[in-house]
């Protein structure tokens, strides 16, 4: 008899029996997590730390010889947006986006709306309730054990940007799950004891988020960014959220089909037999309300020397340097981004990883790259981020602007880094759903075939004097806002003057609430 038979028979009396015999408070360990100031510590003085020359050209035996070993190299496998895909028409000419899936029986499909929280701040709110809404007929519960039984999931995830409805699991339940899916977007009620409960925990998850390092170094970033008003800190307040009328969510829900949208579907189901399937199931008006541009965010350019500071009682800072010179994307420069973003602030053998964190020892972590933009409307970014020691951040700022302007070059390092892309781009495969997903990125910067195409053509006669040109250009001499987050009390305020006026950020500046 195997496991899962086995489990099977068990009934719940057994397991009920089971807790109350072993789970009890004689036989657990409790560990309470306290903040507050080790009466014990002892503070170091900061010893001097002598940089290692690093040896970037040299080359032991060994690694000539795995040089020297004959590979056949793999041949790269490209996507054809033509052939690897189809595009097809639903019911009121809704696009449908098509990728057979042949490796099992397994399926998903998307409803993709180009509207999010820019649009509405609520609309986020308004899904995560419907995650626990029933319908006049079915509680919540019922839905789910509905879907679990048709062995199928349903979530909607809506961003900033987009809202992504994704329905996914066994595909001959298709037409069930779907059915009963677009049943509670249609028929979602409210609850109005589940929207109590889903605003208080709303409520503690934010406080919660602000003693949290990562999640406040994330909004500081943000901050640097888009300024005071950004994606990130257009929320509800919490007296909007407590004063919010659930029947607003539900409408919200309900309308949600009626505004244009794709969908992405990767399963077995032929195209005939799936556009059927959506054009019998698919609750939509007979026309479509068009999705208006929401463009109320910018992010600010950098025209001049910043320096963010938010606080944050931590041993060491968390820190980005912020360029944004506001060149708009740009095809025709890509390969020889991604071979300097290689070079400079790749991996573990990039230049700043390497000078910041193996030579100097200034760093936990360090990394620089050029950010591409992921639509047309953004801009290019130069960013830099570094966890150090908080008596190591002058260092830090001043060795890591050092390699940024004036970038050390190794044509071992560039090899390498070179090398290494290529064989990247030969082995990649883009496979699966995830091929509708790069036709949808190169949607969104307005490329008809796949990027990766030219990288790989390009990239095979760069040198490293393409790099260094591109660096000269692009990267060096750049106007940074410095993003700080850290205990003022452990920080060399003076010397960070230097760099640029301070200017103190509060957790309710950087999370907008």
């Amino acid at each position: 008899m195997t496991a899962l038979e086995r489990m099977s028979k068990l009934t719940k009396s057994e397991i009920v029996a089971f807790a109350n015999k072993y789970l009890n408070e004689n036989n657990c360990a409790v560990i309470y997590k306290k903040r507050g100031q080790d009466p014990n510590e002892k503070k170091m003085s900061k010893p001097a730390i002598t940089p290692i020359v690093m040896n970037r050209d040299a080359v032991s035996p060994f690694l000539k010889e795995i040089q020297e070993s004959k590979v056949e190299p793999m041949s790269p496998v490209f996507l054809n947006f033509t052939t690897d895909l189809k595009q097809l028409k639903a019911k009121t000419g809704i696009p449908v986006l098509y990728k057979q899936n042949t490796s099992n029986d397994l399926f998903q499909l998307l409803y993709l709306f180009d509207m999010g929280n820019n649009n509405d701040k609520a609309l986020g709110l308004a899904f995560q309730y419907m995650s626990y809404l029933g319908t006049p007929d079915m509680t919540a519960e019922q839905i789910k054990s509905e879907f679990y039984r048709l062995a199928c999931t349903f979530r909607v995830m809506p961003g900033n940007e987009r809202t992504y409805v994704v329905l996914s699991g066994l595909n001959e339940n298709l037409p069930e799950a779907m059915a009963l899916f677009e049943k509670l977007m249609a028929n979602a009620q409210v609850n109005k004891d589940t929207y109590k409960n889903l605003s208080a925990d709303i409520i503690k998850a934010r406080k919660d988020a602000k003693l949290n390092q990562a999640q406040n170094f994330n909004r500081l970033v943000n901050y640097g960014i888009w300024g005071a008003k950004s994606p990130a800190t257009n929320l509800l307040s919490e007296a909007e959220l407590l004063a919010m009328d659930p029947q607003e969510l539900i409408n919200r829900i309900h309308q949600q089909n009626s505004y244009e949208h794709r969908i992405l579907y990767y399963g077995p189901s032929g195209e005939k037999e799936l556009l059927a399937t959506i054009n019998k199931l698919h609750n939509t008006p007979r026309k479509l309300t068009k999705i208006v541009p929401n463009d109320q965010f910018k992010m600010e350019l950098t025209n001049q020397t910043k320096v963010f500071i938010a606080p944050y009682e931590a041993k060491q800072i968390y820190m980005s340097q912020i360029s944004n010179r506001g060149e708009k994307f740009d095809s025709s420069m890509e390969p020889v981004l991604n071979l300097y973003n290689e070079y400079f602030g790749g991996g573990m053998n990039s230049i700043v990883f390497q000078e910041m964190r193996e030579s100097r020892g200034l760093a936990y972590s360090a990394n620089a790259r050029i950010i591409q933009p992921s639509y047309l409307k953004y801009p290019y970014m130069f960013r830099t981020q570094i966890a150090t020691q908080n008596d190591k951040m002058i260092d830090a700022i001043k060795v890591f602007n050092d390699i940024i302007n004036e970038m050390p070059e190794s044509e071992a390092a560039f090899k390498l880094a070179k090398d290494g892309l290529i064989a990247r781009l030969r082995t990649e495969r883009i496979i699966k759903d995830e091929v509708l997903w790069s036709f949808i990125a190169a949607q969104d910067l307005g490329m008809k075939e796949d990027s990766r195409i030219k990288l790989y053509n390009d990239v095979q006669t760069m040198t490293l004097k393409d790099i260094v040109n591109f660096q000269n250009k692009w990267i060096k001499n750049r106007t940074y806002t410095y993003c700080i987050l850290g205990d003022e009390k452990e920080l060399d305020l003076e010397k960070l003057k230097e760099v640029g006026p301070i200017i103190r950020l509060t957790p309710e500046d950087i999370f907008g609430y």
